[in-house]
């Protein structure tokens, strides 16, 4: 059995011209949890990025379950291979109303949240007692991390792909956020590529790829 997901040849360069990464190729195998590892500067972020086609690399090739992506189907594979960013970011909106934002663009082709599933994902992350009327902003950073991995895993992507979505987190916090991306790796049409500096929760991961520098 071939991939589950393929892109690449992936590259960039930081803001002073310096290569991060060059020819990059990732591989995810359907139902499994990948963490991305790799020294601090080494152009993780930069590669998830890449890999979700942010900062796309002019000739790369994406596929996804036998199904390929061009360049002009970015969007398409955005909404597939989704992103939670490292400073899980918020609209100037309600809680509500951040939980359900992917629904409402083009992207979610009519699809309606499963109200059910958002009120169990919010209870299991501990943020039940925040009202979804209330402003996003006044979020701790804590409190928006686990709002952002409840939007990615409402969501339903094939493919979550997540920058350091445990930051902020107390440890017995972290271990409930890293069993629900677990359990949804897990499951069959998905994966989950993620960042961790929890070297506890990364060991307990399917499989690791490593960025390693290359400095002469």
């Amino acid at each position: 059995m071939g991939a589950f997901l393929t892109a690449g040849p992936l590259s960039a360069v930081d803001g002073e011209g310096r290569l991060l990464f060059e020819d990059v190729n990732i591989e995810l195998a359907e139902s499994e949890l990948a963490v991305l590892d790799g020294p601090s500067g080494s152009g993780k972020s930069t590669l998830l990025r890449q890999l979700v086609g942010l900062k796309p690399t002019e000739g790369a090739a994406r596929e996804l379950a036998g199904e390929p992506f061009t360049g002009t189907q970015l969007p398409a594979w955005r909404a597939r291979v989704t992103l939670a960013a490292q400073d899980a970011p918020m609209l100037a909106a309600t809680v509500g109303e951040n939980l359900r934002f992917p629904f409402t663009q083009q992207c979610g082709g009519g699809r309606s949240p499963d109200e059910a599933r958002l009120r169990d994902l919010v209870a299991a992350v501990g943020l039940e007692a925040i009202p979804e009327d209330r402003d996003a902003g006044t979020l701790s950073g804590g409190e928006r991390h686990r709002l952002a991995l409840v939007r990615g895993l409402l969501w339903n992507p094939p493919v979550l792909v997540a920058d350091e979505p445990l930051s902020g987190l107390d440890e017995e916090t972290a271990a409930i956020c890293f069993d629900l991306l677990l359990d949804f790796a897990h499951r069959l049409g998905h994966a989950v590529l993620c960042v961790l500096h929890d070297r506890a929760l990364a060991d307990r991961a399917d499989r690791h790829i490593a960025v390693v520098e290359d400095r002469p």
